[in-house]
């Protein structure tokens, strides 16, 4: 999978399902957390995009 590839599925999921405003309205229970949720829901997405 080459860059330019990877940079077009990226901006089509983000356009077409606005991960970026979702990833950011996600809120956390815990209170010392080491990792932003937004950090950790990213991460998850992005694994399985590129299991797709």
């Amino acid at each position: 999978m080459n860059k330019s590839y990877l940079k077009q599925m990226l901006t089509y999921f983000s356009k077409v399902y606005h991960l970026g405003e979702k990833i950011n309205t996600l809120n956390k229970k815990r209170v010392k957390s080491p990792f932003e949720i937004s950090t950790i829901t990213f991460v998850v997405l992005f694994a399985f995009m590129l299991q797709i």
